[in-house]
């Protein structure tokens, strides 16, 4: 087994090495470097969430000081489009923050990830192979958003070199582009004279957004796709169960089948382990990308209005932001629906053993298992009646666009009068 597929000495299905290329495991490991009883890595990471938050409420003084600027009034989607960044970044810090404070339930968590976590021997080499295999697949998935990402970013910080151009000699009445060209309250001249400063300053708030929505997509795909696949498995081992009598006495029967309950129940647990944790995460995150969405969609059909010529690279940085922000919206709802549907599967799999060949008190051991799942309703839930699934995914999009034709009617209006 690869070293990488190793937790705690047992083999792992999850691949490790994308959580160590994050730095994510790193954060998780209670065995980490130290320095005064404080975790190193949490420290450093903390501190510089800190840094980012100081830098936000910075730029957002510009939006109550004037500022001598040519183009400080120049359209409210600017505005409107540097409001949603900047609280985007403070949700990105308060997403990183609440998992690096749930460090050790998460890690905890990890043991879901290992082949042998459900003891049951029912649970055949073709199950731990799916088992596997699913996991590759939220891998590869990770990566893949991750690494758009990463592309989103450079994209971002690139821009500001392509915009400038034009200027080859400081502006006294104009400052120079940035990556979100944040309003902070200081002077063009000692904007211009200090530019690379604050291109850093916004450089630290766009790592912060995307390092934030990468580790959050890495955990909640990872154990999302875990979860639903360890539910199959012991979907699975009570739907096989009696069918190929391999077992003789009555103790072994019931031996085998309160293993698999058991099994069942340790995966319960760790679900609702997992769901105290990402509730609010999600809820955030789901809060965020829907505010990006309904920005970007204006900022779009604002630039496609606008008799203004837009540089390609700006295009295509929203264009790709808007796509990632849609396709990850999705994936979300879609796994969590998906947990739910693999739970709800575990009943039809108890009701596919091979209960009629059995005697009175296994099935009523097998009674008390199906109802025992029923009162297990737990789901993730926006709100009391509102469970994050794919409907909640097309109401998040329909309201997005709902709130965008409102806004353009409500400048079309502003510019008649």
């Amino acid at each position: 087994m690869n070293s990488e597929n190793i937790f705690n000495g047992r083999p792992v299905g999850l691949n490790l090495s994308t959580y160590k290329q994050l730095g994510y495991y790193q954060l998780l490991d209670p065995k980490g470097p130290h320095l005064y009883g404080c975790h190193f890595y949490r420290t450093i990471l903390k501190i510089f969430l800190l840094v980012v938050q100081f830098i936000t409420i910075f730029g957002m003084m510009g939006f109550f000081i004037e500022i001598e600027d040519s183009d400080a009034s120049n359209g409210k989607s600017n505005s409107f489009e540097l409001i949603i960044i900047l609280t985007n970044c403070t949700l990105s810090s308060l997403k990183i923050y609440t998992l690096i404070s749930n460090t050790k339930i998460i890690w905890d968590l990890f043991d879901l990830t290992c082949i042998d976590f459900l003891k049951c021997s029912r649970h055949s080499e073709l199950i731990t192979e799916k088992f596997v295999t699913r996991c590759k697949k939220s891998t590869k998935i990770t990566k893949w958003i991750a690494r758009s990402f990463l592309i989103g970013l450079i994209l971002w910080v690139m821009g500001p070199f392509i915009a400038n151009e034009e200027y080859t000699a400081p502006n006294a009445s104009h400052r120079y582009q940035n990556i979100i060209n944040i309003k902070f309250p200081v002077t063009v001249k000692t904007y211009n004279n200090y530019y690379f400063v604050f291109y850093l300053m916004e450089v630290a708030v766009g790592f912060c957004i995307v390092y934030g929505s990468v580790l959050v997509d890495a955990f909640l795909m990872s154990f999302c796709w875990i979860i639903s696949a360890q539910y199959q498995s012991v979907t699975k081992a009570f739907a096989t169960f009696g069918h190929n009598n391999e077992l003789n006495s009555p103790e072994e029967i019931y031996k085998d089948f309160k293993s698999i309950i058991i099994d069942h129940q340790n995966v319960y647990l760790k679900m609702k382990s997992f769901y105290a944790v990402v509730r609010p995460i999600t809820l955030i995150h789901v809060f965020a990308y829907s505010c990006s969405l309904i920005m970007y969609a204006y900022v779009i059909v604002t630039i496609f209005h606008s008799k203004e010529s837009f540089i390609i690279a700006e295009i295509m940085k929203i264009v790709m932001t808007v796509s990632n922000v849609t396709i990850e919206v999705f994936i979300f709802c879609y796994l969590f629906e998906l947990i739910d549907n693999k739970k709800e599967d575990v009943n039809f799999g108890l009701y596919s053993c091979n209960w009629t060949g059995m005697d009175i008190k296994f099935k009523r051991l097998l009674l008390m298992s199906m109802k025992m799942n029923n009162a297990n309703r737990l789901k993730l839930k926006a709100t009391p009646d509102v469970t994050i699934n794919r409907p909640f995914f097309a109401n998040v999009i329909h309201t997005c666009f709902k709130i965008v034709s409102v806004l353009i009617q409500t400048q079309s209006n502003e510019v008649l009068n």
